[in-house]
């Protein structure tokens, strides 16, 4: 005890003498812990309340810097173990499944190659648990100028978030150069400045380049850096269908009109290949995984259905499994291979070969308008918490302009009916779009003019979750081309994105709000079938009054008349009672967003139409390149210093290499030649020792001997001749080549 306290006093009066590198360095530190805890606070805000996450993170701060000066390191390592289980365990009391170590080792070693930690459940609740233990332990380490370990921490939580994908270039540059400013100023304090800026940008230069140029682990997030920009454009379908577990909203695309498969079935339908329920605001996440068939079974259909087979034969190598909403059975000769996905949807493990023949059943559903209206909203606690989830980030003018849009429809349905019809004909299809920055939803209904399916589905998820309406985004493809009786030949431009909305009693519906029309001319002129140029069309078709907006593939009766029913009645936007938004309505009836009062549209918060640099895969933004460059540059510089690798070149070119001049002067340089080899071969020749000497105790031979003994001759007054320099050369070059 007595030699605790005098130390615990040190480290007190050590703390109160804050210098400039000091600062600088604690500074590096919160730009450090401020990379990852970003990350991490997105994850909150997609999921739950980021409110809950600022106590979250400042507690911890305080603790932090309160017992850096009394406690032990030790005992701080100790309270951070503590920290990380109890949020791990209390993370796991959240979840519906009994704790299991091995689930939790395997849900880790696929976090770490690729997956994002958006698809944990309770991902809010996870981000939460985790951030208390880096951030306790960062800033205490960095207090008690134990700052490799600080970076160590704080760097390890990034690069835990790097490889799951959540953080992106940004984070992970303003990560890594932070880190490097932590290790350069806390050496400062103990080493000149030379040193440690050399040491600290070599540690940058490593920290930065390495993720970037290599993909660390298989799946993992690194992608590699071009410098060289592309006009490279993904297709449809690989944005689409051919996405996985997330699904991130693109710009510009292109159609490929490969033939993925044929279907043979009574009558067209949208062939599903899956869902996503998580909305990160900037794409999709699907957030539970599949199981077998063979261990679970397909969710019995609600409400009325109609029963119908479909026979696909496969025409190209799938790893999608099609099929039209609500697949109920499989043949067995595919049945060992199917997964039933969390949304009851049909998956693959594997892929289905070409030639392949696979026979699905469905019950499609078969219902009438009014029973939509009338089902109401007596919604399961499950679908609502998974289905009606937004990102707090969502501005509220969504919400907003939804109210406006839908303020006279009384029911679920209705809401859902009009916000199709809204986006129908108020925007026009282009797949030759922009991605916008910030909010895709907002960004569409603000600041886009045309888009294509994945904008139409998204931004019809988001307006109806915003009013608590259970509602998905389900991929697949269209019903593709009628090439003989009840046969349809089905191309990989057909990929397509739709809505499904829940209806208490009756189960999932679709909704389609992209324009039809254009669609399919977009995809004929893919095919070389239509004339014109490609490009933006114009909004859909306009929808008579009283009738049911709707793609013939959709699960609802294609003839059924919303005024069938007096009480489901399709609200008439030309009866809109504020004289305001009447004044906005065009000469069809519909709102004109541009033309709504500036109250009544909240100011826009900047999504527009340039593109995502964070999302960039191989071409960086120029800025980026620039600064990679520099920072490999001077890292290779600070390597030089630090190595001694420009000492060691200058000696391998003086030992190889020798410019005459005079005699007197070509002999000295060949002794020194002479030293530099044998220093190489054997040791340095050490502070006082002669020549004479040192050749004696390394046992050189005749030639090394004779060598020093022309340059004792120059050197004290004996002429040496042309002949003797070339001698003394000549002996240096087969002592180097070791005659």
């Amino acid at each position: 005890m007595t030699e605790t306290i005098p130390r615990f006093k040190n480290t007190r009066t050590e703390l109160d003498e804050l210098g400039v590198p000091r600062l600088l360095a604690l500074g590096g530190t919160l730009a450090l812990l401020a990379s990852f805890l970003v990350v991490l606070y997105d994850v909150v805000g997609t999921v739950g309340d980021p409110l809950l996450f600022y106590p979250i993170v400042l507690i911890p701060l305080v603790v932090a810097t309160i017992l850096a000066q009394f406690v032990r390191v030790v005992t701080a390592l100790a309270i951070g173990v503590v920290l990380f289980t109890a949020g791990i365990g209390w993370h796991m009391l959240t979840l519906d499944a009994e704790f299991d170590l091995w689930v939790l080792f395997s849900n880790n070693v696929q976090l770490l190659t690729g997956e994002t930690v958006l698809r944990i459940q309770q991902a809010d609740v996870w981000a939460m648990m985790v951030a208390p233990t880096p951030v306790f332990l960062t800033w205490f380490l960095a207090l008690r100028r134990r700052y490799v370990g600080a970076t160590a921490v704080g760097g390890g939580m990034l690069g835990y978030l790097v490889l799951t994908g959540d953080a992106g270039t940004t984070a992970t540059l303003v990560g890594v150069v932070a880190a490097g400013a932590v290790l350069a100023f806390g050496e400062l304090e103990q080493t000149g400045w030379s040193t440690a800026a050399d040491r600290a940008v070599l540690v940058l230069a490593v920290m930065v380049i390495v993720p970037l140029v290599f993909t660390v682990v298989p799946g993992g997030a690194a992608t590699p850096v071009s410098f060289v920009d592309t006009d490279e454009t993904g297709t449809m379908e690989d944005n689409v269908v051919g996405t996985g577990d997330t699904l991130d909203i693109v710009g510009e695309v292109e159609q490929s009109s490969e033939p993925r498969f044929t279907v043979t079935a009574e009558e067209p339908q949208l062939w599903r290949t899956g869902s996503y329920d998580r909305y990160t605001g900037d794409g999709w996440v699907q957030t539970s995984n599949p199981s077998p068939l063979s261990e679970s079974e397909f969710d019995e259909p609600l409400g009325e259905w109609t029963e119908l087979t479909q026979t696909f034969e496969i025409q190209t190598s799938m790893s999608q499994f099609p099929a039209a909403w609500q697949p109920v059975g499989v043949d067995d000769a595919i049945a060992d291979d199917a997964l039933v996905g969390p949304d009851s949807g049909l998956e693959i493990e594997g892929t289905l070969a070409e030639g392949q023949t696979v026979e699905v059943t469905s019950a499609v559903p078969d219902v009438e308008s009014d029973e939509l209206a009338e089902a109401g909203r007596a919604y399961p606690e499950s679908v609502v918490e998974r289905y009606t989830q937004l990102p707090d980030s969502t501005p509220d003018r969504v919400g907003e302009r939804t109210e406006q849009i839908t303020q006279n429809a009384d029911n679920p349905f209705e809401k859902a009916a009009v916000i199709q019809q809204w986006l129908e004909t108020n925007r026009g299809y282009s797949i030759e779009v922009d991605r916008p920055d910030g909010d895709i939803a907002d960004a569409f209904l603000f600041e886009m003019d045309a888009g294509y399916c994945t904008y139409f589905a998204t931004t019809m998820v988001t307006m109806l979750r915003a009013e608590e309406i259970p509602a998905r985004m389900a991929v697949g493809y269209s019903s593709g081309e009628q090439v003989d009786d009840d046969e349809w030949l089905v191309r990989g431009l057909n990929s397509h994105a739709w809505v499904e909305v829940y209806f208490p009693g009756v189960g999932w519906v679709e909704f389609d709000p992209t324009p039809s029309a254009p669609r399919e001319q977009t995809e004929m002129l893919a095919l070389g079938e239509g004339d014109g140029e490609g490009g933006a069309a114009g909004p859909g078709g306009e929808i008579e009054d009283g009738e049911l907006p709707q793609d013939p593939a959709a699960g609802i009766d294609e003839t059924a008349d919303i005024n069938d029913s007096d009480d489901s009645e399709i609200p008439d936007l030309d009866d809109v009672e504020d004289p305001a938004l009447q004044d906005a309505l065009d000469e069809d009836g519909f709102i004109d967003p541009d033309q709504l009062p500036d109250d009544q549209v909240p100011d826009e918060t900047g999504a527009g139409t340039e593109t995502d640099a964070e999302d960039d895969g191989f071409g960086l933004p120029a800025g980026r390149q620039l600064f990679i460059l520099a920072v490999a540059f001077v890292g290779v510089a600070a390597w030089t210093r630090q190595a001694g690798a420009g000492e060691r070149l200058s000696r391998m070119a003086a030992v190889r290499f020798q410019r005459r001049r005079d005699p007197e002067t070509d002999v000295d340089r060949a002794c020194e030649r002479l030293m530099l080899v044998l220093e190489d071969r054997h040791r340095s020749r050490e502070t006082g020792e002669t020549m004479r000497q040192y050749l004696r105790d390394i046992h050189a031979g005749e030639d090394a001997r004779r060598v020093v003994e022309l340059r004792e001759r120059a050197r004290y007054g004996e002429a040496v001749t042309e002949a003797d320099a070339d001698e003394a050369i000549e002996l240096v070059n087969r002592v180097r080549k070791g005659g």
